[in-house]
């Protein structure tokens, strides 16, 4: 497998470990709403509501697991990226860039004086 190939699924498991953690914070938010409604619900025992807390504790161990799994990965990926930009940055030859830039521009601006 190539390097390239090796980054690209890196990045899709970020893009998975964020929709995790995502799902799991919109969890969390969901059982401390529901714990508190519990708390204020004079019929609920004591015994429901330290079983809601006990839930939203392991959710938030979860949360935090997902969070140091985000943060090793993305470290290497952001290591790439900035390595990759270093290197794109030295050899790039500005002047074609900006010949780029410059065609990109006067087409647009033509495109605009034909539709006057």
């Amino acid at each position: 497998m190539d390097y390239k190939s090796l980054v690209k699924e890196q990045s899709e498991d970020i893009v998975r470990l964020s929709g995790l953690l995502k799902s799991y914070v919109d969890s969390y938010r969901l059982l401390i709403g529901g714990a508190a409604e519990l708390y204020n619900i004079n019929i609920a025992k004591k015994g429901d509501v330290k079983k809601a807390l006990d839930r939203i504790d392991n959710l938030g161990d979860l949360i935090d697991k997902v969070i140091s799994s985000l943060e090793k990965c993305g470290n290497g990926y952001m290591k790439y990226c900035k390595i990759k930009d270093d290197y794109l940055t030295v050899k790039s030859e500005k002047d074609k860039i900006f010949t780029e830039i410059d065609n990109e521009l006067g087409f647009q601006q033509s495109k605009r004086d034909d539709d006057e």
